[in-house]
């Protein structure tokens, strides 16, 4: 039901199960009940974040709970959730605790449009995000986090339209772009950068539109061109449209990621590795670099002595072999690459797939 809470009481050793009829559990983290199942999003639950369990069996003490079919209700308290001075418990959860009403945010329980602080919490009681609402929509600044407690990203909003500063961190503290809103759209300077702290691109806007250098302007048509000749499987075409990218735009660790699965396609190992290592090199935190660069190892070794069954104008047809012998250190390389990947947040099912597969 909630996987990473059971997999904490296990940890745990919490003897609740055993039993021939199965109980029906309702888990309380830090005074919020979890009726969902639990994201990736949202954290998890550990030994160490985990200050102590409380276990209620007896229903005439399950207090607010009582309206809710369970038999037993498990409290769990973090670590930081014990350390919050009482005010600050009492602010409401924005997720948890409100909804909306004619575009209005309201507490459950009351229609009033609330007005006050709300603060959301990841699973390990570390803060996730916080802000202000007035009159049910939100005033002032508004801030979100990473699981670590650093700041992801932070914005500003007056009378719920977005104005003033906003910014957004990579995960190593980095700051990843930068600008201002002026009644909602996007003006001034905007600044986005690498996690090296290289400028990436400087655009200036004047009420939400962009005003764009005649060479920027040209970089990103042609790299939109490339990505329309990639997806109707014309990959020499889009390499070429990728290369023209650079030549007027070289540090662009995007073009380079796409370039690469282009000669993927093209079964060009060797320059679909090089240039996954320099949109990696451009930008260490690119999570898909990555992921491509290990299939790309994977597909060097499957595609090796295939044979071709067809080929057209449209596409080539390759039989390859089912089970392939990858040497011990390309197969590191592609464990590490996937679990980069994995842990930059590139958990698609066929990367948890593969690392099951060449990582174990």
């Amino acid at each position: 039901m909630k996987r990473l809470i059971f997999s904490l009481l296990t940890l745990m050793s919490i003897a609740t199960y055993g039993q021939e009829k199965k109980e029906k559990i309702l888990y309380v983290v830090d005074s919020i009940p979890i009726f969902h199942e639990i994201s990736e999003e949202e954290g998890n639950l550990s030994e160490k974040t985990v200050d102590h369990i409380e276990v209620v069996t007896t229903k005439s003490k399950f207090g607010e709970y009582q309206i809710y079919d369970f038999d037993k209700l498990i409290f769990v308290f973090t670590k930081e959730y014990t350390k919050r001075p009482d005010d600050i418990k009492r602010i409401p959860s924005f997720i948890n605790k409100m909804y909306k009403k004619e575009d209005k945010w309201c507490l459950k329980g009351s229609s009033t449009p609330y007005t006050g602080k709300y603060i959301d919490y990841y699973l390990s009681g570390i803060k996730k995000e916080e802000g202000f609402i007035n009159k049910g929509v939100d005033d002032g600044l508004r801030t979100y986090y990473y699981k670590d407690g650093t700041i992801r990203l932070y914005r500003n909003y007056s009378k719920g339209i977005q104005d003033g500063e906003t910014a957004k961190y990579f995960t190593n503290g980095q700051l990843q772009y930068k600008g201002v809103f002026k009644n909602g759209k996007e003006e001034g300077i905007w600044t986005e950068w690498y996690s090296t702290g290289m400028v990436k691109w400087v655009t200036e806007y004047k009420s939400g539109k962009k005003r764009l250098t005649k060479d920027v302007a040209k970089t990103i048509s042609l790299f939109d061109k490339g990505l329309e000749e990639f997806e109707k499987g014309k990959y020499s075409t889009a390499v070429d449209f990728y290369n023209k990218a650079l030549e007027l735009c070289p540090n662009l660790s995007d073009v380079y990621f796409h370039r690469s699965r282009a000669y993927l396609y093209e079964l060009k190992f060797e320059e679909a590795l090089a240039d996954c290592n320099k949109s990696i090199e451009i930008e260490p935190l690119n999570k898909d670099a990555y992921s491509m660069r290990a299939f790309v190892r994977i597909r060097k070794y499957e595609m090796k002595d295939s044979r071709t069954l067809s080929t057209n104008s449209e596409i080539t047809v390759y039989a390859t072999k089912q089970n392939v012998e990858i040497p011990t250190d390309e197969k590191a390389k592609i464990c590490s690459d996937l679990k980069k990947g994995y842990e930059l947040g590139d958990t698609k099912q066929m990367i948890t797939d593969a690392i099951k597969k060449y990582c174990e």
